[in-house]
């Protein structure tokens, strides 16, 4: 094992010579790189392929990674990668990970492309890393549960979006700024906490739109967050988590909290037992239900390798010898199950799907 590659891998210090970078001097695709990396309204995590395709980078993946490299560096530190991955199987051969640190936080901050926010719960106490950031409630302390918040749904569904011309994406930094979505949500200090009736809910990711034209005409689709489970926690939270999506929709807090017309609910699972114990659970408790979905994905931090954007598209043909990635990655061109109802696509929005 390359024992130099693994200390890189590990440490902020140059392998050089260091190379100063100023706030000012971060521009173009750089710059979005680290509006990408806001964990609020975006990615927490996200690989280089992934930040490559999501800056719109011009130059050559090389050049890219390089920069990357000396944004991470001291005494830069704008982004930096999350410690859990050094546990990661096969983790010197993978693509880095990257993530916002304080000092790239602050420079959107002071570019004025985001707002300073404060934690909606001041007396709380930050993790000592603030790889949580003390505003962003709705992402976890978990490496491998945000890796497939980011890498298992929101980044291929924008790369389905960005390759579909009939499908449209409202994100959530669009939806603070709809005039559709109601003047309470767009101005709360914690618009992504939901209150229940007995009971406060904050889903994983974040809401969006998928906008859909079809021939018979033009569609939206609300999708307040998702829910994912890795098998860490008892199934009685899960049931808990599936009494307060369905609360969720029956109460109507999808049209008074976001202004949705309609609404579904992506549950993603990493283990097919407990997908499928899931469905069974909510048709003894609501017979046909179908607003929630329901799909098995892989571990992401897991893989031996992480799939890169064009691994999304069907039409991709692997190359000898490079590593084939289980078919269900394709979360938006499978069949998502509901319980007592027929499978439904989130492409299509119906149950015929498309490729």
């Amino acid at each position: 094992m390359d024992t130099s590659i693994r200390r890189h891998r590990a440490s902020d210090t140059p392998v050089r010579r260091e190379r100063v970078i100023t706030a000012a001097a971060i521009k173009g695709a750089y710059l979005e790189v680290l509006r990408s990396l806001d964990p609020y309204l975006h990615f927490k995590y996200a690989t280089i392929p992934w930040l490559h395709y999501l800056s719109g980078a011009t130059v050559e993946y090389s050049v890219f990674r390089k920069y990357l490299g000396y944004m991470r560096a001291a005494p830069n530190h704008y982004i930096g990668c999350p410690e859990q991955q050094l546990a990661s199987p096969n983790v010197d051969r993978k693509t880095l990970v990257f993530e916002l640190r304080e000092r790239g936080l602050n420079a959107l901050i002071e570019r004025g492309i985001i707002p300073k926010r404060a934690s909606p719960e001041p007396d709380a106490k930050p993790s000592k890393s603030q790889r949580n950031h003390a505003f962003a409630l709705h992402r976890s302390n978990s490496y491998y549960h945000e890796m497939i918040v980011d890498l298992g749904y929101h980044a291929p569904l924008r790369y389905l979006c960005d390759h579909d011309p009939a499908l449209r994406l409202v994100d959530f930094a669009q939806l603070l700024q709809h005039q559709n979505v109601p003047a309470a949500t767009r101005q709360s200090n914690d618009p992504l906490l939901v209150q229940l009736k007995n009971a406060q809910l904050r889903f994983d990711g974040t809401p969006h739109v998928i906008v859909r034209t079809r021939a018979d005409g033009v569609f939206p689709l609300g999708i307040p967050g998702i829910q994912v489970d890795r098998g860490t926690e008892s199934f009685d939270q899960i049931e808990r988590y599936l009494r307060h999506a369905i609360e969720f929709v029956d109460g109507r807090h999808y049209e008074r909290h976001w202004g949705f017309d309609n609404c579904v609910i992506p549950f993603l699972f990493t283990k097919e037992l407990r997908k499928n114990r899931a469905i069974q659970f909510v048709r003894a408790e609501r017979g046909a239900c179908p607003y929630l979905l329901f799909q098995t994905v892989p571990d992401y931090g897991l893989l031996p390798h992480f799939p890169r954007p064009e691994h999304y598209d069907r039409a991709y043909h692997y190359q000898d010898g490079e590593t084939r990635h289980p078919d269900n990655i394709h979360v938006f061109t499978n069949p998502w199950q509901r319980a007592g109802c027929p499978d439904f696509f989130l492409n299509t929005f119906d149950q015929i799907g498309g490729v």
